[in-house]
């Protein structure tokens, strides 16, 4: 079994956050299910071994996803689950604020909330990709594999980096609330423009944004810190109230905390005891 975050080579690094590898191998049945709460993320997907499906709760619609799938920027949670294969391998892309609109050259909101078929939007190239991860001998060479696409990728990218990029990483890593005037200033724009061409870049508003990034810190402070009571907790993000916080996770967790942490609970990395 291997749950882990690893970090790109530096000159992947303006683009990349990191990649998540896993490989769990005769999973139980009971054991399939993973909840995914909003969260401010853009990947890209190589599902190696195990076919996998995304069930909405909003609309209870349940999905295969394609082996090599774009996950555009989410706004409500999924639950996650694998079907009718015993091994389960997993290497997902973790891009930084804008760098997936940087790759593509198209506006983000086209892929909003979407798991796309990422051979119909990067390359058919992808597929090679995901037989050379399947065939590595260790999981660095499954990276390095990665690594080796991605590098020809960033080389001809589409867009330069831009200030909205740095105010989006701004807006994930810290929980203080910023007028839109201000950050629009930052960027040297009018209000109007700066939520247009944030929106094109991130696929989502910038107050929805910086909302998606203050619910997730919160709830992983509390995993982190289970000790510390949620009023506290709702405080420190900047909610008004513990009442503030319900709102936003029943909004995107389709839960309340408690009852999302006892779901997260039972993801098979907790199970486990590797993630």
């Amino acid at each position: 079994m291997f749950y882990q975050e690893i970090l790109p080579r530096l000159e992947l690094c303006p683009f990349i956050k990191n990649y998540l590898l896993v490989h769990f191998e005769h999973v139980p049945v009971m054991f399939s299910v993973k909840p995914y709460p909003t969260r401010v993320e853009q990947a890209l997907n190589f599902f190696v071994r195990g076919h996998i499906y995304s069930e909405n709760l909003l609309t209870g619609q349940i999905n295969p996803i394609k082996p090599n799938a774009l996950f555009g920027q989410q706004t409500h949670r999924l639950n996650l689950q694998t079907v009718g294969h015993p091994e389960f391998l997993m290497l997902m892309v973790v891009f930084r604020a804008g760098a997936m609109y940087r790759l593509l050259g198209i506006p983000n909101q086209e892929l909003t909330t979407e798991f796309c078929d990422a051979e119909a939007i990067f390359s058919p190239e992808l597929q090679v990709v995901n037989d050379q991860i399947a065939n590595a001998r260790t999981y660095t060479e499954m990276i390095e594999r990665a690594e080796e696409y991605l590098l020809r990728k960033v080389r001809n990218a589409k867009h330069e980096a831009s200030r909205i990029d740095q105010i989006g990483e701004l807006l994930i890593n810290n929980p203080n609330k910023f007028s839109l005037d201000w950050i629009a200033d930052q960027a040297c724009l009018s209000p109007r423009q700066f939520e247009r061409k944030f929106s094109e870049r991130m696929g989502i508003s910038p107050k929805l944004y910086s909302r998606i990034g203050r619910f997730y810190q919160a709830f992983q402070y509390k995993e982190i810190n289970p000790k510390t009571d949620w009023l506290t907790i709702a405080l420190h993000y900047g909610y008004t109230d513990y009442y503030h916080l319900v709102k936003d996770f029943k909004q995107f967790a389709g839960d309340t905390p408690n009852s999302l942490l006892k779901a997260q609970a039972q993801a098979p990395e907790r199970i486990l005891g590797i993630g």
